[in-house]
């Protein structure tokens, strides 16, 4: 029985190896991913405000002095730039991945939607339920991760980054635009925050990239009729502002799509590779807890 326990935490430690070469191989990808991703957003975002203050609203952006136009393009570069830094930075946030991300991950699901549309049923329950089975771990946190568990939830933490990111750049930019008077000012910041929120909830996008639609009623029937005030007629204003979406980005870059496609295998690697840990984890702790029977066992 010693012997059994003693390979099967040999087989265990290969496994772990195995993670620590995957885990290199990944932060590599994803670097080259994030750098690719920063300058086509960088790009994209441009393009966004620029549909917004040409063919959205072409009578605010014109009503802005030549300064006040060059402020806005020098201020939207400047928080392009931003995005950089910020989505590399999570290459190296290793806390915290014994337990599971708590926010929907947009973009590993589709990833995981996308791999199951070329797999067999088996093969898809195989990739999409060990990447998103609850995490048992012990390991302890480590700089360089070389448990599975660790390994998926470091993956679904940066791809959660990355949507955290380009929400909170799309706020900016729609503050932003508003404080210009291009967006209607009147209209709280918060609706808009909220809006991209439901959108990623998984209500239906808008037509053009990177762009969103939000129809808000403003103004409101007097219901208390004692009042003396008259009735104020309620107005349906529709408001397209700048919200950021991965799948638009990357559908519109095809470097950023083969980035997307290595970081799929690569995935899907990692997800073969957990099974096969939580397999000889289960197998070890039933012959230790076999061999730990017999050993406080007696015949009476």
């Amino acid at each position: 029985m010693a012997s059994k326990i003693q390979k099967l935490k040999e087989e265990l430690a290969i496994l772990e190896n195995q993670t620590s070469l995957l885990y290199a191989e990944a932060k590599e990808t994803y670097q080259k991913y994030l750098k690719t991703l920063s300058q086509s957003v960088q790009k994209q975002l441009i393009l966004a405000v620029y549909q917004i203050c040409t063919q959205s609203y072409p009578q605010a952006f014109l009503k802005l002095s030549y300064s006040q136009r060059q402020k806005i393009q020098e201020n939207i570069k400047s928080l392009g730039k931003t995005l950089d830094p910020k989505l590399l930075s999570y290459l190296d946030k290793t806390d915290n991945l014994d337990s599971e991300p708590g926010a929907s991950l947009n973009i590993m699901e589709q990833m995981l939607l996308n791999l199951s549309n070329t797999e067999t049923p088996e093969e898809e329950k195989t990739i999409e339920d060990e990447l998103l089975l609850p995490v048992e771990s012990t390991t302890p946190k480590n700089t360089v991760i070389n448990n599975p568990n660790h390994l998926v939830n470091w993956c679904k933490m940066l791809e959660q980054g990355i949507v955290t990111t380009l929400n909170n750049l799309s706020k900016e930019v729609n503050h932003l635009l508003q404080q210009a008077h291009i967006l209607p000012s009147q209209l709280p910041p918060q609706v808009l925050d909220m809006a991209i929120q439901a959108e990623e909830a998984g209500q239906p996008m808008s037509g053009s990239p990177n762009l969103l639609n939000v129809i808000v009623e403003t103004g409101a029937k007097n219901l208390d009729e004692t009042a003396e005030e008259p009735e104020i007629p309620s107005k349906i204003t529709k408001i397209t502002a700048l919200h950021l979406r991965l799948s638009e980005i990357e559908f519109a870059d095809a470097n950023l799509s083969l980035h997307h496609r290595e970081i799929r295998n690569l995935l899907e690697k990692i997800a073969q590779l957990r099974k096969q840990y939580q397999k000889k984890q289960r197998e070890c702790a039933v012959a230790e807890a076999e061999a730990a029977w017999r050993a406080c066992w007696y015949e009476e």
